[in-house]
Parts: C-alpha cells; sequence; structure tokens
C-alpha cells in the first residue's frame, strides 16, 4: 500500500495523464465532454465585445473582461465564435481554448 506521500503522487500523475489526453481530443470531440468547449480572452487589455451577429457591424450586448473564462462553440463563423448558455458572439482572434481542471484552468493551444 502507498503512504500518502506517494498516494498524492500517484493521484497528481493520473490527474496530469487525464490532462494530456483531454487536450488530444479534437474541439468536435471535446464539445461533447462536460458541456462544451472553454475559452478564456487572449491578448485582450481592456474587454472583449459580445456582440449580436458575427460582425463587427452588429450591435454590441456585453463583453468579457481579461481573463474571463465562457463556453462558445469551436466552430468559427466570418471570425467569430457563438456563445454556449448565452446569446452573443465574440471575436475568435481574442480567444484561447481552456481546460478546467481541480488546479484551475490550462490554456490549450
Amino acid at each position: 500500500m502507498l503512504n500518502t506521500k506517494e498516494n498524492l503522487k500517484q493521484i497528481e500523475m493520473d490527474t496530469i495523464q487525464q490532462e494530456l489526453l483531454f487536450t488530444e481530443l479534437t474541439p468536435e470531440a471535446a464539445a461533447t465532454v462536460e458541456g462544451g468547449l472553454q475559452y478564456t480572452t487572449e491578448g485582450v487589455t481592456t474587454r472583449l465585445n459580445i456582440r449580436e451577429r458575427p460582425t463587427t457591424k452588429s450591435d454590441k450586448i456585453g463583453y468579457f473582461l481579461p481573463g474571463d473564462v465562457f463556453k462558445a462553440s469551436a466552430n468559427v463563423t466570418n471570425g467569430f465564435r457563438k456563445l454556449l448558455g448565452r446569446a452573443g458572439w465574440v471575436s475568435a482572434e481574442f480567444t484561447r481554448r481552456v481546460l478546467n481542471t481541480s488546479r484551475g484552468f490550462i490554456k490549450l493551444t
């Protein structure tokens, strides 16, 4: 039987291995895991506008702050991602996919 320190080390390794497996999923496959894909703002210094439709000419209906995490579609339309669980679209250029783990969010490439 493993002592507590060895047991914690094994749990940590198991968690890391699971995360690596998750990162190998395609966006479409990952969308079926835990309710969809999560994204964070990337390269945003003030805010990321949420638009009514996938165009910069569309009305702004909200925004995300730097570091905010949200669910969105893996598919990009006209350079925008459709938000999931709420109305709106955000520029795909300023989003980065993340994985929610027990140790916080990990940015994925």
